[in-house]
């Protein structure tokens, strides 16, 4: 299966790529899964004092906020608030600002064309808030299949250190607060380290549970490059592919 591959907030296709390169090749050596990149539509420039962490430029981000980077939900994730549940932390992290996204409509139709002009991607991985725009993606299929009959083209997706949907209606999509469900095999790959792990959570809150993978890397907010947890991971998606396939595992 073929996969869209899409980087975080602040990134690039050279960055994501990098991150991806040993999981793609370990996956490559049974033909299990191929991955493609783009870059997110939204030119951006890396706060003050994390230049080095983003990497090599130019930067894009995906959502449009209408906001400068210091006052944007990139830059509030710095201190994570405490919560009873994954859901609370989303809440607390929000407060009283309202969630834009002024670019909504052209991020899917970005999406739609970069699936459209390559017929064996089947499949979508997001890092950070790539995920949120995959998982925004997969309902926006879903919506789009139940009022026009649209085939949907996404049959499964791998979310890493990822985020909620949302929309502009109704902002961040949270379980305690909506009933969407992403209803296609997906895999979450989680650091128990990450400070930005709750965001994790309340997207796999939102998937369907029965057919959710839950992969834990036991780091922070990054994408596994080396050890044993490749070869696990790999096997992790190889079960996805199956799953998105419709075959017995």
């Amino acid at each position: 299966m073929k996969y869209l591959c899409l980087h975080g907030a602040i990134g690039n296709i050279e960055n994501i790529s990098i991150q991806l390169s040993p999981l793609q090749k370990e996956l490559e050596t049974d033909n299990a899964a191929s991955f493609v990149y783009i870059n997110a539509p939204v030119p951006i420039t890396p706060p003050e004092g994390f230049d080095e962490y983003f990497g090599v430029g130019p930067h894009y981000r995906w959502a449009d906020d209408g906001g400068q980077a210091a006052d944007s939900m990139i830059s509030r994730v710095r201190t994570i608030p405490d919560g009873q549940n994954p859901e609370d932390v989303m809440r607390e992290l929000k407060g009283d600002r309202d969630v834009v996204w002024n670019n909504y409509g052209q991020v899917m139709e970005y999406l739609d064309t970069a699936i459209a002009n390559d017929p064996d991607i089947h499949g979508i991985i997001g890092y950070s808030e790539g995920a949120a725009m995959a998982s925004t993606y997969i309902l926006d299929e879903e919506r789009r299949f139940n009022e026009s009959g649209r085939p949907r083209r996404i049959k499964s997706a791998m979310f890493i250190t990822g985020w909620p949907p949302m929309n502009p209606k109704d902002g961040i999509l949270l379980a305690d607060e909506c009933d969407v469900m992403i209803d296609v095999p997906t895999l979450h790959v989680v650091g128990a380290n990450d400070p930005f792990r709750h965001g994790a959570f309340a997207l796999y809150n939102v998937c369907d549970p029965d057919s959710a993978i839950f992969f834990d890397t036991g780091k922070g907010h990054t994408i596994p490059r080396s050890g044993l947890v490749i070869q696990e991971l790999a096997d992790a998606v190889r079960a996805l592919v199956k799953k998105g396939n419709g075959e017995e595992e």
